[in-house]
């Protein structure tokens, strides 16, 4: 198992100390842990850390700390143990070699999978996933469809069925073409829209539209057009990549477009001020005239107006692919030049590189519902989803984070075991549940039999530590202000808080943990006065 360190800033000292500002607060040893306790709820010390008694959740709270002046800003350093693929699990969601679908000329179809997932509200899901007789079947008639969760994917019904079992309005699709993968997008006044290829990698993408929250599909545009492009035809866009909505301008859409063979391969960010219905392009962040041009694109808003992308790149065949990484700073209005980032996400496998990439930061309303953070801040930590691949079909699915929006990556963690030779899997999709669990969803054929393929589920839920500073600024006892809840990371964490302007401060600590997963545990705490 790989631990990870991340950075956050807070502080603590043994009790009844008064500290000069330039000092911390610290809590290390057993002794210190016992006399700064105030309160403690399934939580108790166990050698020189924090840890729950039982699974669920626990908090502890020290007792107040008398500072010698009012201090405003603090750094606080903090140590954690949170194993994060703690209890992964693998479940099929779509089982190919049953044949659940066969299309409007009698063929069975045997090969599922490429899929995204919607967030509709607390508990509904609703994937999008294609289906056919092998990888891509060219000139066959690939089929969309769609599946629902009432219950955040830990349940799935039957293929293109409502919430309450009735058939959806405009699902399966099927034209008779061959069309791909799907991308499933929840626009900002509600309606889902749904791309794939029309016939081809080079004939455009085609978008349904649903506004009643996927109970009914009909035909939005034929081919999307995507107004400005430099260097290429503004129809010719593949979509089904990412997407994002601007946190500060919710109105405005930002996706991800592919263009393949016209005549290079490029990558592009677009914008939709009304909901998807039309596209204008900003700027190349793969751009068709660079070396081994990039294609496949991620792309995720982390905060101070920045994008990053993540795009798969092309060698000199098919098989000499890299990983590719673009930032702008302005908000899309232009990218630096992509930079190869192979060789820090190769995780130590030979010849293995991170491909068909979706990334999402723990702030992004459209990956968790409800979350606490700030994404307008770029508040949590980036997560990347996509294939772990060396030459050929030797693909697992793979995690990879990054506390520092990219500039690094952790990783790989493979979801489906080790890797070997024979095994294809990828073009999927990751999404976290309200209690934290982490969700993916791909397709996975088993070892030397890439024609048939299943829908699988991958999840996973490391214990959680959050960790909050009250003040106490009348001297009553009682907190008149906090810092708010701040996630800590397995490793050294260092975090920054300020605007609380008070003598008295107090810590607490949230543990969360299930029967599945060992419990957090926290080993020091220290803060110092800024």
């Amino acid at each position: 198992m790989k631990l990870f360190a991340v950075v956050m800033l807070v502080s603590v000292v043994p009790t009844g100390q008064v500290l000069g500002a330039e000092k911390p607060w610290s809590i290390e040893s057993a002794a210190d842990w016992a006399g700064a306790r105030a309160s403690a709820n399934n939580v108790a010390t166990q050698d020189t850390r924090v840890v729950l008694q039982t699974a669920g959740e626990g908090q502890w709270t020290s007792k107040w700390h008398d500072w010698q002046r009012v201090v405003d800003a603090a750094e606080i350093r903090i140590e954690a143990e949170n194993d994060l693929f703690d209890n992964k699990t693998i479940a099929v969601v779509v089982k190919g070699s049953e044949k659940p679908y066969t299309d409007a000329d009698g063929v069975e179809h045997d090969w599922y999978g490429r899929c995204m997932i919607a967030i509709l509200d607390e508990h509904r899901w609703i994937m999008a996933l294609r289906s056919g007789v092998e990888h891509i079947h060219w000139g066959g008639r690939d089929t969309i469809h769609l599946l629902t969760s009432p219950d955040e994917g830990r349940t799935w019904g039957k293929l293109d069925r409502w919430f309450d079992g009735t058939p959806i309005e405009g699902m399966p699709y099927e034209d008779g073409h061959t069309h791909s993968e799907p991308g499933l997008f929840r626009m900002p006044n509600g309606d889902l829209i749904l791309q794939f290829w029309r016939t081809s990698y080079t004939s455009g993408t085609k978008q349904l539209r649903s506004t009643d929250g996927g109970k009914t599909w009909d035909l939005d545009i034929d081919r999307i057009r995507v107004v400005g492009v430099t260097g290429a035809a503004e129809d010719r866009a593949i979509g089904t990549e990412d997407y994002f909505v601007d946190p500060e301008n919710p109105s405005d859409v930002y996706m991800a477009f592919e263009y393949y063979n016209c005549p290079g391969t490029g990558s592009l960010l677009a914008l939709s001020r009304d909901n998807g219905k039309s596209y204008s392009f900003l700027s190349w962040a793969g751009p068709m005239t660079a070396p081994n041009t990039p294609f496949e694109p991620a792309i995720e808003y982390v905060g101070n107006r920045t994008i990053v992308a993540v795009m798969r790149g092309r060698g000199k065949n098919y098989t000499q692919v890299r990983t590719w990484q673009a930032v702008s700073t302005d908000m899309g209005a232009s990218f630096d030049p992509p930079v190869d980032i192979s060789d820090q996400i190769d995780g130590g496998v030979p010849n293995g590189l991170w491909q068909r990439a979706r990334i999402y930061k723990e702030s992004n309303p459209f990956f968790q519902h409800n979350n606490p953070l700030d994404y307008a801040a770029g508040e949590g930590r980036l997560w990347g989803f996509g294939i772990h691949s060396m030459d050929g079909y030797t693909r697992k699915p793979v995690v990879y984070w990054s506390d520092d929006n990219g500039r690094s990556w952790h990783g790989p963690e493979l979801l489906h075991g080790p890797m070997h030779p024979g095994t294809d899997t990828g073009y999927g999709d990751l999404k976290r549940r309200v209690d934290g669990t982490f969700v993916a969803a791909t397709y996975y054929c088993q070892p030397g039999n890439v024609d048939v393929a299943d829908v699988e589920q991958y999840t996973f839920n490391a214990p959680r530590t959050k960790i909050m500073i009250d003040v106490d600024r009348d001297g009553d006892g009682a907190p008149d202000a906090n810092s708010a809840w701040r996630e800590v990371y397995n490793g050294a964490n260092v975090l920054s808080i300020s605007g609380l302007k008070a003598r008295r401060w107090r810590l607490r600590l949230l543990l969360r943990s299930t029967d599945a997963a060992a419990s957090p545990k926290i080993g020091y705490v220290s803060i110092l006065p800024r």
